[in-house]
């Protein structure tokens, strides 16, 4: 696509999800420059975070979707009420 005045740029979109023992975390970190998204890519693969998505595009909408279902422990449980 041309460039020029008035006319939107591409960006890139990264998205990426770490997951620690108490939380998940997904990112969707938009760059204009491809030499930003190289530099982000690069902390991440020293954050040994290796699975990841790119996506360019000019504006992007979306949608997050969550369900979790939480039980309680039954033995953590037991051994609280001991």
């Amino acid at each position: 696509m041309m460039e020029g005045p008035g006319l939107p740029r591409d960006r890139y979109y990264l998205i990426y999800q770490e997951a620690r023992e108490d939380e998940c975390l997904l990112t969707i970190q938009p760059y204009a420059e491809e030499q930003a998204l190289a530099e982000a890519l690069s902390e991440l693969k020293s954050q040994q975070i290796t699975d990841y998505t790119i996506i360019k595009g000019q504006k992007l909408k979306a949608t997050l979707r969550v369900t979790v279902d939480l039980t309680e422990d039954e033995a953590e449980e037991a051994k609280a009420e001991s």
